[in-house]
């Protein structure tokens, strides 16, 4: 994977979407997905892990969101 740092302006609860890569004041990226329990989990692409797991897009905002968060443009690319 192939990742570019160019942040990309958006209103922060945009930001929250399935596929979206986000870059939070640690420099750490997570990659937000669904999963097996029709939910959504946040992936931390550090140490590949599920950082956490949710009802609602809405429910992984008001857990998780922080407004130093900001959406990265991430390419994937055959290595």
């Amino acid at each position: 994977m192939k990742i570019n740092l160019k942040k990309i302006k958006k209103n922060m609860k945009e930001i929250y979407k399935v596929g979206n890569v986000i870059k939070d004041e640690n420099n750490v990226l997570y990659l937000i997905a669904t999963n097996i329990d029709d939910g959504y989990s946040i992936i931390d692409l550090k140490n590949n892990r599920v950082f956490g797991t949710y009802k609602t897009l809405e429910d992984l905002y008001m857990t998780i969101g922080d407004e130093t968060d900001e959406l990265i443009n991430v390419e994937i690319n055959e290595i």
